[in-house]
């Protein structure tokens, strides 16, 4: 979908139109503006926009999290990411895995790429602040909920060769270990593993390790390098330049 760079909430952008989707296995209801949401995914344009859908105004996700849906709508009525930080109650260790990987699997599910690319650089931003890294089980979780292409699956890889590759420099024999139970559990990890490591090999010499929570070209991969753009959309970070 194209981005919206100058957002503001008027009738035009809301329309008259009212949607209510059914979230998560108790199926919550949310209520919002068919043609805010429509704009903002490609996804809920087909669902209610399509040949026989003319008068559907009712849809049901009964997989997806509450929580990151109530996100979701944040994001469309306010165009930036929730306030995390005032409500949630969990470690460093856990913020990714309850609060941000679950949006960007939403966003990616329902073809919201700027929200997306906005979690992206949260996960990467948060990580490189509190030292995060995704381990075993945020690489399980990762791989069960994205696809082959997925941005946020490339992300993860570079950071466990970032990662295995200043444990082998001191010397950290169970680092090495667990990124080899990981390769054996997961056949998907072990392959894009082994593509990345070669693809990006002069980016993880000794003494100069890309960092790819780093949103620069010199240390990291570039601020725009886990950004998923269709075409005729323009980054969120060209307005904070411009």
């Amino acid at each position: 979908m194209a981005s919206l760079k100058a957002f503001a909430l008027n009738a035009e952008v809301l329309g008259t139109e009212i949607v209510t989707i059914h979230v998560g296995p108790k199926r919550k209801p949310f209520t919002l503006h068919k043609k805010l949401i429509c704009d903002r995914s490609e996804f809920f344009a087909k669902a209610f926009n399509g040949q026989f859908q003319e008068a559907e105004v009712v849809m049901y996700l009964v997989e997806e999290d509450t929580v990151a849906f109530d996100s979701f709508i944040s994001y469309l009525y306010q165009d930036r990411l929730p306030q995390f930080s005032s409500t949630t109650k969990c470690t460093a260790n856990e913020f990714p895995e309850q609060k941000l990987y679950p949006l960007f699997f939403l966003a990616e599910k329902v073809c919201c790429n700027e929200l997306a690319n906005k979690v992206m650089d949260a996960i990467q931003d948060f990580g490189l602040l509190n030292e995060v890294i995704p381990g075993n089980e945020s690489t399980t979780m990762i791989y069960e909920n994205t696809h082959e292409e997925s941005k946020l699956r490339s992300y993860c890889i570079l950071m466990g060769l970032y990662n295995w590759i200043k444990s082998m420099e001191n010397d950290d024999k169970d680092c090495v270990e667990s990124t080899a139970h990981l390769a054996r559990a997961l056949p998907d990890f072990a392959g894009d593993f082994i593509e990345l490591q070669f693809k990006y090999r002069d980016r993880f010499q000794k003494g100069n390790v890309a960092d790819a929570q780093v949103r620069n070209d010199e240390e990291g991969f570039g601020r725009c390098f886990f950004h998923t753009h269709a075409k005729g959309e323009v980054c969120h970070l060209e307005s904070v330049d411009s």
